[in-house]
């Protein structure tokens, strides 16, 4: 079965001795990357056989020295990965303290046991640093059939504990295709068709952006103070409005039995760049724009709820939103309705998103039909039915959910 994993946060009072343990933290896992560099070594292998004996100079649990090793590699992957993209990249390094771990900690009495810096590295020798744990985290991690892999800990006063489960993934019978906007977000397919709206993250995102060019203060370091907290407060007023749409997407998938299709959306911030041809304004909330923390927070979710998420190549996603669900045929798009399109053969204005939305699903059904035909081809007497019947386009029910 998969394994899902989520994580819970809260706050919590650092004394100096974990800040300290934190720091030599940050410090070997520059010491890493500095390793890695001169030697070109990203991966976790070769960074191990590397770094290993040069951190023996920092008295702390050895496993704490493999975890800022992982660290390390995970940073140089992600900066190999940079340059092959062809991004401009900076000498990468850990700027504030952190710990992580997966080994050592246990929670007793609803009390998070940290292992800390020992001057004796002996068993009767280990000592924790007590974290209390506030009711949401206790009953999240009370579940009996819930494992704790890692936890972290940051400079800021924030502990975050990684719990899994294994899930076994649902039966489905029926796709849903995931179509993302700027203002809304579009479920459905041939039989129903939801339309969420967003229209509220951009207007988040514009009044932030208004207030914070509206500060006049002469001293630099007080407006990046103000505009950090304005900053907060709108990723933190997005990402609930986020959750909640997503958290109705899978829910209604689980009750349904139904599988979640994405699109792939590549090279979106490309298109709206300086010296395209675009106003200043336009840019910015096209670039604002969450699709990639909606399919992350959709994705996750449903995981945990066993509902199944089925991934389009960009060469099945390509036409999604411009080609009749009903027909197949290449839509018009007129100015006037710039989210409608016209269909010659059927005689009808479709919205972009329903539409995009419908193909989505029905190449989504297609993919689920080749994978399950494969696991069923040697079996006699049990044909494969389509997923989505063909069904009358005038029946198709479209609401708009707020």
């Amino acid at each position: 079965m998969p394994l899902a994993i989520k994580s819970v946060k809260q706050c919590f009072a650092p004394t100096q001795q974990v800040v300290e343990l934190m720091e030599i933290f940050r410090q070997m896992v520059n010491h890493c990357i500095r390793i890695g560099l001169e030697n070109e070594a990203s991966t976790l292998k070769r960074l191990s056989s590397l770094s290993y004996s040069q951190l023996a100079e920092y008295e702390v649990i050895s496993y704490y020295k493999l975890h800022a090793i992982s660290k390390a590699a995970g940073i140089l992957a992600n900066r190999k990965q940079s340059i092959k993209r062809g991004r401009k990249t900076k000498t990468p390094y850990l700027r504030k303290g952190i710990l992580v771990s997966c080994y050592g900690f246990k929670i007793v009495d609803g009390i998070l046991k940290v292992p800390i810096l020992l001057e004796h590295m002996g068993p009767k020798g280990m000592t924790y640093f007590d974290i209390p744990l506030n009711m949401h985290t206790q009953e999240i991690l009370s579940d009996a059939s819930v494992t704790l892999p890692s936890f972290i800990l940051t400079a800021n006063g924030t502990v975050s504990v990684c719990y899994s489960k294994e899930i076994a993934e649902k039966e489905c019978t029926s796709i849903k295709g995931v179509d993302r906007n700027l203002g809304n977000l579009t479920v459905g397919n041939d039989r129903n068709v939801i339309q969420y709206n967003l229209s509220e993250a951009a207007d988040i995102v514009e009044n932030t952006r208004s207030i914070v060019q509206s500060l006049k203060r002469n001293d630099v370091r007080i407006r990046k103070r103000i505009a950090s907290k304005y900053g907060k407060r709108r990723k933190n007023r997005v990402q609930q409005l986020l959750h909640r749409v997503s958290k109705r997407v899978v829910a209604e998938a689980r009750e349904e039995g139904t599988a979640i299709v994405f699109e792939k959306l590549t090279h979106i911030r490309r298109m709206y760049q300086r010296g395209n041809y675009q106003g200043k304004n336009y840019r910015y909330r096209l670039n604002s724009w969450p699709f990639s923390e909606m399919k992350r927070q959709i994705a996750y979710k449903a995981q945990w709820e066993g509902v199944p998420i089925i991934q389009l190549s960009t060469s099945e996603t390509k036409g999604t939103s411009q080609l009749c669900p009903q027909c197949g045929k290449r839509l018009q798009e007129d100015r006037l309705h710039r989210r409608e399109s016209y269909c010659q053969e059927c005689d009808r204005w479709l919205d972009r998103d329903v539409v995009a939305a419908m193909n989505i699903a029905r190449k989504g059904a297609e993919v689920f039909q080749r994978s399950q035909g494969l696991a069923g081809e040697a079996m006699r007497g049990n044909p494969t039915t389509p997923v989505i019947l063909r069904v009358n386009a005038s029946k198709l029910a479209c609401r708009m959910e707020r």
